[in-house]
């Protein structure tokens, strides 16, 4: 299934809103849970976010995969230049798979990207991306209306999406505020 949105061009055009030039505040208050025991770990639609070298430098063994060259190139080089150990996949999120299941996947702008019509195949992606007790920490944007993108998720729809027959959801969440005026979600989700 192709895109919705050439990225790409949005990188070429500097039309990058939903950039940050800084850490997540959703990673920040993960980072104690994501420095105990350092895993393996993706970040899907990782863009030109520093949470790919944020990750190598905690010493996880860190995946990034975009579409975009643009990405693909910035973060290759970041980790490059901090000589960090990474690896940037160029693909499609919705036609890639690790060799191997991974500790974590740190989802932060990827699903609200997607149309939702792509929501349910993405949700099943990221199911077989982790191994058992494997841990999704995912930044749900909430814009409060519709269209996109950033498409809003609504907390109850995401419940749906991650039905509790495959995922444990952590009882605690927060928010965390974006550059583009609205706010994420922070849920953590273990895969069943």
């Amino acid at each position: 299934m192709e895109p919705i949105i050439d990225w790409e061009a949005r990188y070429q055009a500097a039309t990058t809103a939903w950039e940050r030039e800084h850490i997540n505040p959703g990673f920040n208050e993960w980072r104690e849970l994501f420095s105990q025991s350092p895993g393996s770990v993706i970040i899907p639609g990782c863009g030109r976010a520093p949470e790919v070298v944020a990750f190598a430098e905690l010493g996880w063994a860190v995946t990034g995969v975009d579409l975009a060259d643009t990405a693909v190139g910035y973060q290759r080089d970041a980790l490059r230049r901090a000589g960090l150990v990474g690896h940037v996949e160029q693909f499609n999120v919705l036609a890639w798979a690790p060799q191997d299941p991974v500790d974590l996947v740190y989802e932060q702008t990827c699903l609200c990207a997607l149309d939702p019509a792509q929501w349910t195949d993405y949700a099943r992606q990221l199911h077989a991306w982790l191994k058992p007790g494997g841990v999704l920490a995912a930044l749900f944007m909430q814009t409060g209306k519709d269209g996109g993108p950033p498409f809003h998720c609504e907390l109850a729809a995401m419940r749906d999406l991650f039905g509790a027959d495959e995922w444990e959801w952590d009882v605690q969440t927060f928010h965390s505020e974006h550059p583009m005026g609205i706010h994420e979600l922070g849920c953590l989700l273990t895969r069943l």
